[in-house]
Parts: C-alpha cells; sequence; structure tokens
C-alpha cells in the first residue's frame, strides 16, 4: 500500500512538471520574435534588440551599404596603360556587380522578413 501511495504521488509530479514545462516552453520561443503578423495585422514587439539596436535600424544600415556598393560597382573604372586588358576589367566589373545586387536582394528580403518599412 505504502509502494502505491508513492507511485501514484510520482506519477502525479512527472505529469505537473510536464504540463508546466509545456506551458513554458511556447512563451520563451516567442519571445525571440521581433515582429508577428497575423492576418494582414502585425504586432511589433519594442523591447528586442541586436545589439543594442533595433533590428530594423540594422537592417537599414545593411541596405544602404549594400546600395552605395552596388552604386560603386556601376560606376566606370579608367583603364591604365600595362593593365589588365578590357575585357578582364569588364568581367571582373560584371561579377562585382552581381556580387552586390545580391547583397542588395537579402537586404530587401531581410526587411520584408522583418516587417520594417525600408523605402523602396
Amino acid at each position: 500500500m505504502f509502494n502505491k501511495k508513492i507511485r501514484t504521488i510520482l506519477t502525479s509530479a512527472v505529469a505537473a512538471s510536464a504540463l508546466v514545462i509545456a506551458a513554458i516552453v511556447p512563451a520563451v520561443s516567442q519571445a525571440q520574435w521581433h515582429t508577428i503578423c497575423t492576418a494582414g495585422h502585425c504586432t511589433t514587439h519594442k523591447n528586442f534588440t541586436i545589439g543594442g539596436k533595433s533590428p530594423c535600424e540594422n537592417i537599414k544600415g545593411n541596405l544602404n551599404s549594400a546600395e552605395d556598393g552596388l552604386l560603386s560597382a556601376i560606376d566606370t573604372r579608367p583603364l591604365r596603360i600595362g593593365g589588365p586588358s578590357v575585357t578582364q576589367v569588364e568581367k571582373e566589373r560584371r561579377a562585382e556587380i552581381e556580387r552586390e545586387e545580391a547583397r542588395v536582394r537579402e537586404a530587401e528580403r531581410a526587411s520584408f522578413e522583418w516587417g520594417c518599412q525600408v523605402p523602396a
């Protein structure tokens, strides 16, 4: 009879602790989100920061940096006498433009995912 009571108490304790853990886990996982959108309505948690700055500030900075890099990659470069050939310079320039365009697309995608309002 004593064993039956102990077994019942232990089973109840394990079940109760499982319920407590199940109740806490969703709250912890949702705390990491900055913006939650449901049916077109977005809720932004103001207490979330990355490196002490809001994620949107970081994303806007990354997007501005990527756009500046793209503009500098698009600029033509003077040819140097005895330097690389015209075809080689153009090939390197096209590759740099593609890399910078990819950075801009990545920053725009991050802006969309985080729900930041970045002017187009």
